[in-house]
């Protein structure tokens, strides 16, 4: 009788871990018995051919079952597991502030206290079900990767048309029309260098540089629908997952190089995920778990079919088509009357790396320039200094500015200085004299300060107004 003959014959709970005991079994012993064969030169296929008896069956359900019962006694096993469980969770911690270094030596740890664990055989089920899933990716991940940038006939890696490619035709006649398309390809030279470094970088094809004429038209301040932000349109749950830091005082989602790393790392799992770029690029768009769904649902396996079948949004259904259109468009300017684009200047900054909480005037007099400046090179910053909580920040300031910023900072006493400035908000039956006695200043520095005052015949309660105190309201 084989593995499937057995199963009927065994309760759903004894048969779902032989069924992932056996399958491991014959993954691991597969290649030496010859059960093994090579597909598309990357993949491999388990044969389920061995035969085994009720008796045989029933012998290995009774030792799984064993080793379950025993395993809940032993403490050197639990140590273990409670010591690689904190070097993992220190490896992420590691990975996610930039320090990799320090990530793989906690990972390696992490390992060795696994096996040290000297898990029993019987357990393997339990464990192999979630390992597989890492064999797989590791596998596609270093069989696919040359694949991911490898040229097709017209020069592309990512196929530069669909089944009714009418629909293509139309938002190239639509984006080649389109002036928001110029001032987005003209905004495009400000990222392209960080862009196709790190395309390069992530082994992805470098048509993806396009990708944000689609998400945003490279305007780095665009904030969609659904709040996703930024060059690459990522959402905050998604940017959160791939280790972007997103709070009260930063933003990683508008930093273009923490976002383009992002973004590529989230497409290349997307490509590794599906195996078709127009399915990873509509997983981006859609979500992987919505898309699956609807690949599910309409029997669909490629873009095509699913737009046919209307099996996704309409959003998602002119995701691809305005894509190609962004690339066909990109790489053929003068065909399609782009000319004489006025390209900005590629983004260059130095960096500075710090513990600790600046404030942004504070870096603009040292770095020599303005406070405008240093927050359009840190378009990720919130608040008005530097990230609270964030070890290692890498501040940008103006290229060669770095050394005498350097110079002039080692010279500040108060980094984050008390603001000059303080909020007030108006209470019943206060008038300006009593609120700038209140701060030892005058009525004229109240109304300089607020010219907004001077249209007002008297306050109004709950209304906000801007006070500079003199030097003994701090003394009092």
């Amino acid at each position: 009788m084989n593995l499937y003959a057995i199963i009927p014959h065994m309760g759903v709970h004894k048969s779902l871990p032989l069924l992932f005991f056996m399958l491991m079994h014959q993954f691991s012993y597969g290649s030496a018995a010859g059960h093994t064969k090579k597909i598309d030169n990357s993949y491999y296929a388990l044969s389920l051919t061995e035969s085994i008896s009720d008796e045989e069956g029933n012998h290995l359900t009774s030792q799984i079952s064993k080793a379950l019962s025993n395993a809940q006694s032993d403490a050197n096993a639990k140590t273990e597991i409670l010591e690689a469980e904190i070097h993992y969770e220190k490896s992420i911690a590691a990975f996610k502030t930039g320090d990799f270094a320090k990530a793989k030596k906690h990972f390696d740890l992490f390992v060795e206290k696994i096996k040290m664990t000297n898990i029993d055989p019987g357990l393997y089920f339990f464990i192999f079900d979630d390992a597989g899933e890492i064999i797989t990716k590791l596998k596609r991940i270093y069989s696919s990767s040359s694949a991911m940038i490898s040229s097709s006939l017209n020069g592309y890696a990512i196929p530069m048309s669909i089944e009714n490619n009418d629909i293509v035709e139309k938002y190239i006649s639509v984006y080649s029309s389109d002036k928001a398309v110029k001032k987005a390809l003209e905004k495009s030279g400000a990222y392209k260098n960080i862009i196709l470094k790190t395309l390069r970088d992530f082994n992805l094809p470098e048509e993806l540089f396009y990708l944000p004429v689609v998400e945003s038209f490279y305007n780095i301040n665009d904030v969609g629908n659904a709040g996703e932000i930024g060059l690459w349109q990522i959402m905050e749950h998604r940017g959160r997952a791939l280790g972007l830091q997103i709070n009260y005082w930063i933003d990683e989602r508008k930093d273009p190089e923490k976002s383009t790393e992002a973004a590529c790392l989230y497409l290349k799992r997307l490509y590794i995920m599906l195996n078709d770029w127009h399915l990873a690029l509509a997983a981006y768009n859609r979500g992987e778990f919505g898309l699956i769904r609807d690949m599910k649902f309409s029997n669909a396996t490629n873009i095509s079919e699913m737009i046919s079948r209307k099996a996704i949004p309409k959003e998602t259904q002119s995701y691809i088509p305005k894509f190609i259109a962004a690339v066909t468009i990109g790489d053929n300017l003068e065909k399609y009357s782009f000319k004489d684009l006025k390209y900005e200047k590629p983004l260059e900054y130095d960096k500075y790396q710090t513990n600790k909480i600046i404030d942004l005037k504070i870096v603009a007099q040292c770095a020599e320039t303005t406070v405008e400046e240093i927050k359009r090179l840190n378009p990720a910053l919130k608040a008005w200094s530097t990230p609270h909580g964030y070890p290692n920040f890498e501040l940008k300031i103006p290229y060669g500015s770095k050394e005498r910023f350097i110079e002039n900072i080692a010279l500040v006493k108060d980094l984050n200085p008390s603001p000059e400035l303080i909020k007030h908000k108006v209470l019943k039956g206060e008038y300006i004299e009593k609120i700038a006695t209140k701060y030892r200043t005058t009525t004229k520095e109240v109304y300089n300060d607020n010219s907004n005052l001077s249209k007002q015949k008297y306050l109004r309660p709950g209304q906000i107004i801007f006070i500079r105190p003199g030097k003994k309201y701090y003394n009092s």
